[in-house]
């Protein structure tokens, strides 16, 4: 446990400096760019990106249990190889047609053709980008938390160089120009962490290699397939649909919105960059020690991703008005905390199917629980859009969504392990957590900070009395501050 908590902890502040930085980014960007033209790059996005998930096909976790089991680096490399091949199988056809199409896509489909020249840079984006998740498997299944967290931190300092200055030049165009030259710097980078350790022993596949590992591999990643292309989706929902029939300023506030909210997923990323490894393991060698360990880790990320998300939500005004530098954006902060809120039961999602599914093979469970994800969102948002508006209604859908996928994904770990996590403690700290974000609508900064300061004592001390943070936490907490000061004095 302690092991485990101190790479997420490292991984938590390695997510946490790529956030800060990816505000600063943010902060540039939509400053720089018009609602209009930040609503064209949100659509761009949305398309590229729903075609892009096809080439995933779930290989990098079904490739981070693989070489996590590897006897050797010859066989690590055997398996990189096999899943590169297999992914660019499917890359290679996507990348041809939205290259060569994007004219009929921007025009025909979107009437957007200033959309036309970022998507032909979004497909090009896609051939580096295929790479990516698999070295990223290559080090974490090999246990190089070190070194993936540093890279997480530093490339995204790197991130920073490359959009201010091309979106200040080439204003959305200069956007994907940045996404280019981002992801080839990214996929170089890498794969020389991955490969430089190991590069007196890489050895290729032959075909009965090639066979066996094309096997094992998709034993498991057609279904994490699925559930990618689903939640990319289901991600992109709101601008996709929004899109066909709004004009580009609406799916701009609403694009601003989601990426306020998405900002949360860092949490469940980072845990998921340790948890999947050391969860695939615990699980086949130590099943009462996996379920004690998850339930245990469970309760301290759960507190966490509510505060975070209650704390967002109730400070979204003064962040947004801060970040935009005025109320160009007021317009989006109605659909904050509806979006953060979604996000928050989708870490859950994510952290329990990275943790419990994904180690415990329930591939049609979690297929379902995804599908789900999807068709509660869309019934939500057809059902009720006559009655809330088009923007509220999709904000609201996503919630639902996620929700149901969630209570299915708690049934399937009940039926079919036996393995009970959350309790009416975790509902009572979710209902604190909603509380202390709809009473963000405080005016006056002084009372405002006052309230935050006893609502944040109040949603403690019930973590507290549920034994979800105890004091040896709050201890070894102190401890390690007191540590980190005493270094830098």
């Amino acid at each position: 446990m302690k092991e485990l908590s101190k790479w997420q902890i490292i991984s938590f502040i390695s997510r946490g400096v790529a956030m800060l930085l990816g505000l600063i980014q943010s902060l540039f960007i939509v400053r720089l760019l018009t609602v209009s033209e930040w609503g064209l790059v949100q659509l761009a996005i949305s398309i590229g990106g729903a075609l892009g998930i096809y080439q995933h096909l779930g290989l990098a976790s079904a490739s981070t249990r693989e070489v996590s089991a590897a006897k050797d680096n010859k066989e690590i490399f055997k398996i990189f190889i096999t899943s590169g091949v297999i992914r660019y199988l499917v890359t290679i056809p996507i990348v041809i047609g939205l290259f060569f199409y994007s004219d009929k896509i921007s025009t025909g489909v979107y009437h957007n053709p200033e959309i036309e020249l970022p998507l032909k840079l979004y497909a090009i984006v896609l051939l580096f980008q295929g790479f990516q998740s698999i070295l990223n498997s290559v080090i974490a299944g090999t246990k190089r938390f070190k070194h993936l967290f540093l890279y997480q931190a530093l490339i995204a300092v790197v991130s920073v160089a490359l959009y201010v200055p091309f979106v200040f030049l080439y204003r959305v165009n200069g956007y994907f120009y940045a996404l280019l030259g981002f992801n080839i710097i990214a996929t170089l980078t890498l794969a020389y962490i991955a490969f430089n350790p190991m590069k007196k022993e890489l050895e290729l596949p032959d075909l009965k290699d090639f066979k066996r590992l094309f096997k094992e591999l998709f034993s498991i990643s057609i279904g994490i397939y699925l559930v990618k292309i689903i939640y990319t989706n289901w991600e992109k929902l709101g601008p996709n649909l929004l899109g066909l029939n709004l004009d580009a300023d609406i799916v701009g506030y609403f694009g601003f919105a989601l990426l306020y909210a998405k900002k949360l997923m860092n949490v469940s990323d980072a845990v998921t960059d340790v948890n999947l490894p050391v969860f695939s393991d615990k699980f086949v060698h130590d099943m009462v020690g996996f379920k004690n360990t998850f339930a245990e880790n469970f309760n301290k990320l759960f507190v966490f991703i509510v505060f975070a998300g209650s704390a967002a939500v109730y400070w979204a005004p003064e962040i947004v008005r801060l970040v935009v530098g005025g109320d160009k954006y007021d317009p989006a902060l109605p659909l904050i905390l509806p979006l953060v809120f979604a996000f928050v039961l989708y870490s859950f999602v994510n952290i329990v199917k990275s943790s419990v599914i994904i180690p415990a093979k329930l591939v049609k469970e979690m297929v379902l629980s995804f599908i789900i994800l999807i068709l509660g969102t869309l019934v939500f948002f057809y059902t009720t859009k006559v009655y809330l508006g088009n923007l509220t209604s999709m904000a609201y859908g996503l919630v639902f969504g996620a929700f149901l996928s969630f209570l299915l994904l708690m049934a399937t770990s009940q039926v079919r392990l036996r393995f009970k996590f959350i309790t009416h403690d975790h509902v009572l700290l979710l209902f604190e957590g909603l509380a202390i974000a709809y009473i963000g609508v405080i005016d006056n900064l002084w009372i405002k900070v006052l309230v935050f300061i006893v609502l944040t004592g109040v949603f403690l001390y019930g973590t507290y009395i549920a034994r979800f943070i105890n004091k040896g936490d709050l201890q070894s907490v102190i401890k390690k501050f007191s540590k980190i000061r005493g270094a830098t004095i």
